[in-house]
């Protein structure tokens, strides 16, 4: 059972900058678990990342206030996803070059789906802590969201 203390983490896997984050998907499908209400400007969760450490490798590596984001939205094609992304979330700060977005492992998976897709996607402030291991973090849900009272940052 969840309750209002609970935090949510992200699975992260790899990807630069940590900062951007976003998730694709079919129309009709459901992401869950997925913080639906909660995401939007200074939403806080947590991003977890392959480190090495612990039983299987993830710990908790960052706090992230969302700072800016795109609702779900339609879009058209893989670079109607990224130019949506580039226009609401990229600035001379932080960008992610095209063909990097091209070469995302993530990103090449859902281009060789059907289209059109679902796209949401947030841009967030990082504050570095841990590493910190959990027994959960072995295990995402499909949705790279995870909700647990068992965090205590």
């Amino acid at each position: 059972m969840s309750n209002d203390n609970d935090s949510w983490i992200r699975l992260h896997t790899g990807w630069s900058p940590r900062e951007v984050g976003w998730a694709l998907w079919q129309p009709g499908y459901v992401a869950h678990p997925w913080p639906r209400d909660e995401l939007g400007p200074d939403f806080v969760f947590y991003i977890c990342d392959d480190v090495g450490i612990g039983k299987d490798g993830r710990a908790v590596v960052a706090k992230a206030t969302v700072t800016r984001m795109i609702p779900t939205t339609e879009v058209e094609s893989p670079e109607d996803a990224y130019q949506r992304i580039a226009d609401a979330l990229f600035d001379d700060e932080l960008t992610i070059l095209p063909e990097n977005w091209r070469a995302n492992r993530y990103n090449g998976h859902k281009s060789a789906a059907p289209w059109p897709q679902l796209l949401t996607a947030w841009r967030a402030d990082l504050e570095e802590v841990g590493p910190h291991t959990m027994p959960e973090l072995s295990s995402f849900p499909r949705s790279g969201w995870l909700r647990t009272s068992r965090l205590t940052l």
